[in-house]
Formats: C-alpha cells, sequence, structure tokens
C-alpha cells in the first residue's frame, strides 16, 4: 500500500504520529486560547538533524534569532546543539543589545546599522566585552560610521568588526533578469574589492566577516503545492543558482587569501538551502532559523529533514452552518509577496480547510469541516504559521510540551514586552 503520511512524518521515523488532536486539546484544556504549543522532542530532533549536516562538513550552525524571537527556546537551541552551534544572527542592533543583556554573545546583526543610537548600542556592547558584529554593504555605510566616531570619543585602539554582505542573486540573460532578493550592492569582485579596500583603510574598523545569503535557494521552496505550475522553473533557477553560488563564493575566498585577509566568519545559507550550503569547503558556518520549528513552508523544501516543532490553537466560536466551523482570529499572515503559502494552514483535526473567499481574518477564519472530530464551540484547532518567527509576534508566551505534560512556559519576545522592527 502506497504511504500517503505527508513527507516530514515519514522522516520523522516515529512508530504513529508526532501530533494527535485528542492529546493536543487534553494538553491545552483550562487554557486561554489562542495560545502557541511547542513540542521539545520534535525540536530536539530538529536540532540533532541540523547538528548532524553540520558537524559532517565541520561547519558551525548560527541561529537566525528573528525565526525564534524567545530568548529561553534561543537558550535551549544552543546548548542542546553543542559544539556544533556557535553564535546568532540577529536582525538589528535594538535586538542585539537585548539578547546581549539576557547573557548571549557572538551577535551578527544581519542587515545593516544607519542610525547613530544603533551605533551607540554596538559601541556600548564592543566596550563591555561583547563580540558584535554590524552588517555593511556600500560605502555609504562606512561613511555612516566614520561621522559617528567624529563626534564620539573612541578609544585609540577601539574598533567595530564588521561583514561585508555581498549579493548573490541569479541574473541570467546578460543581467536581464534579477533572480533574488534585493539586498546588497556589491555584485562583482571589483565591487567587493573595493569595499575591502574601503574598510581596511578606515581607522576604528576591522573586517570581521563575509555574508552571502543565497535567497532563490534557502528561500524558495521547490516542491510548492500551492503554485505547482512554477517548481519545474524555481528546480531550475536552485540547479543554477548553487553552480553559480559557489563559484562565486569560491572567488571571494581566493582572492581574500591573495590579500592575506584573515576572517572570523564566512557565513552562508539558510533551513532551505544547508545540504548544499555545508559542501562549500571555503564557508565557516551556515544559518539555521525556522528549521528548528518548522513552519509549513519548510516542507516543500527538498533540502529540509525536520519536522513540525509547533503550532498555534485557535478556539472554535460559531457553528454558521453543517460541515462549517468558524475560529476567533487567525489572520496571522506571514510576510513578503501575497500568496495562499504565506497563510497558516490548518493542522488538527485533519480534514479542515480556508475558504478562499475568506482566508484568514483578524477576527475570525472560518473553516471548511470535513473532519471525523465534532467541533463544539470552546473546542480549539491547531493551526501551522508559514514562518516560524513573525508568529511569536502574536503570543506572549509559548507552551513547551514534553509527552502530554506542560514541561514549561517560556515568554515570547512580545511577552518580555520587546518590538523590533
Amino acid at each position: 500500500m502506497k504511504d500517503t503520511a505527508p513527507k516530514w512524518e515519514r522522516r520523522a521515523g516515529l512508530p504513529g504520529r508526532a501530533w494527535d488532536y485528542d492529546a493536543l486539546r487534553e494538553l491545552v484544556r483550562g487554557e486561554g486560547l489562542p495560545l502557541g504549543v511547542v513540542d521539545l522532542d520534535c525540536l530536539e530532533r530538529n536540532i540533532q538533524r541540523v547538528a548532524r549536516i553540520a558537524s559532517a562538513s565541520q561547519k558551525t550552525i548560527r541561529i537566525a534569532t528573528k525565526s525564534v524571537r524567545c530568548p529561553e527556546l534561543t537558550r535551549h537551541i544552543l546548548d542542546f546543539g553543542g559544539k556544533a552551534f556557535k553564535g546568532l544572527m540577529c536582525y538589528s542592533a535594538p535586538e542585539a543589545a537585548f539578547l546581549a543583556r539576557q547573557g548571549f554573545d557572538d551577535l551578527l546583526i544581519a542587515y545593516p546599522s544607519v542610525q547613530n543610537e544603533e551605533f551607540e548600542m554596538v559601541f556600548e556592547l564592543t566596550l563591555a566585552g561583547k563580540q558584535v558584529i554590524l552588517m555593511i554593504d556600500e560605502a555609504m555605510h562606512v561613511e555612516l560610521l566614520t561621522k559617528f566616531f567624529k563626534v564620539k570619543e573612541v578609544p585609540a585602539d577601539f574598533s567595530f568588526s564588521v561583514c561585508l554582505d555581498v549579493d548573490l542573486s541569479l541574473r541570467p540573460f546578460s543581467g536581464a533578469l534579477h533572480l533574488g532578493v534585493q539586498r546588497s550592492p556589491i555584485r562583482s569582485l571589483e565591487d567587493f574589492n573595493r569595499m575591502v579596500r574601503l574598510i581596511l583603510n578606515t581607522k576604528h574598523l576591522t573586517l570581521s566577516g563575509i555574508m552571502g545569503y543565497e535567497a532563490q535557494i534557502a528561500g524558495v521552496p521547490d516542491g510548492n503545492p500551492f503554485t505547482p505550475l512554477l517548481n519545474p522553473i524555481v528546480a531550475w533557477v536552485k540547479s543554477q543558482s548553487k553552480k553559480a553560488v559557489a563559484r562565486r563564493r569560491e572567488a571571494i575566498s581566493r582572492y581574500l587569501d591573495a590579500q592575506s585577509v584573515r576572517l572570523e566568519i564566512f557565513n552562508g545559507g539558510g533551513s532551505g538551502s544547508i545540504k548544499s550550503t555545508v559542501r562549500e569547503p571555503w564557508l565557516t558556518e551556515v544559518t539555521v532559523g525556522s528549521g528548528f520549528l518548522q513552519s509549513h513552508i519548510y516542507d516543500y523544501f527538498g533540502e529540509n529533514e525536520c519536522e513540525p516543532a509547533f503550532c498555534f490553537a485557535l478556539p472554535v466560536t460559531r457553528i454558521p452552518e453543517p460541515g462549517m466551523v468558524t475560529c476567533q482570529s487567525g489572520g496571522f499572515v506571514a510576510s513578503g509577496a501575497a500568496s495562499w503559502d504565506k497563510s497558516p494552514i490548518p493542522f488538527l483535526p485533519e480534514g479542515l480547510r480556508a475558504l478562499p473567499s475568506e482566508g484568514f481574518g483578524e477576527v475570525q477564519t472560518p473553516l471548511r469541516n470535513r473532519s471525523q472530530k465534532k467541533l463544539l464551540p470552546g473546542d480549539p484547532v491547531f493551526f501551522r504559521p508559514a514562518k516560524a518567527g513573525e508568529i511569536a509576534e502574536r503570543f506572549n508566551e509559548y507552551l513547551l510540551r514534553r509527552g502530554n505534560e506542560i514541561e514549561a512556559r517560556v515568554k515570547t519576545y512580545r511577552g518580555l514586552g520587546q518590538c523590533f522592527y
């Protein structure tokens, strides 16, 4: 008989479903809804999967904190991952400062900082002995830092560590197409050379790292059930990109060797590209975030081996007609180009579907109910979000589940009164 279980469920190697509606309903009985649940056993299996892939290629994993947004979960991932895990990739300087206060170190800020308030935060962290690396990708970023140094009294031996973000988009047909994301303007080895020279000749700056994120590989599913006609095109883009990205990062590595420039980190990849990224010997680390909790969009990546480790619950509030239920809230649609793969998906019980005419609403979400469960007002329905980090902005805490027990409750950034833009 053909195995019709979901891909993630088959590869989990479990004797049955990792998630069960009746068990989850009992787990949250008496809890206020909506709420979020993280399964620690699933999370730890995901951490082990990622660690094995990294260790086999002698790479370390840097955690993308914006895909977790919960300090205690980030700490658990670091601790459970052991030597295979090193450092955090933060969204912004304020997030890095917050995580430093929580006891974390080795903080790579993934996006450029351009405000004096942000420079001040990194300055204070560096003086305090924290390892913080700023991201830059154009001369204006260096100019802004230089202006900051002029108005700020800094020790003669003080230095900001910086990382150069290099564009790795695919541009076929002589650049007529741009396949990737609009990030860095460093698009050639000549551009890279100019920026390296500028940094090396600027007082108080140290070139500590290079980052090249292959978004058209790591961020685009190759088996997306919501856009099946595009999947062959995506597969072609990915196959071409993997070769081009490896060549460009190798050229950067060779250039740095020729110039005797030594780096602390050479970062690449993401949850959706980990297997191909770790093969590049010049890289020192790979970033992983969403794969730990496994939001549903990562089910559709061929390189991803992880299983769902979290979900959120909404209460049924109405039965508008037979075969329908309506849940309170639910408009937790992920960022990016608007499409169905950015919406949550009903998880448990099986057999629920959102309505194309209404989708997921801010105040209510109607669902077609073809499940075997009789759902009544007050019953929970469980969903998986499209992206892992953004959903944390909707909840003050996550319930941590171990087996059929709630082992702990941990605060999200929102629950700790933090909001980073």
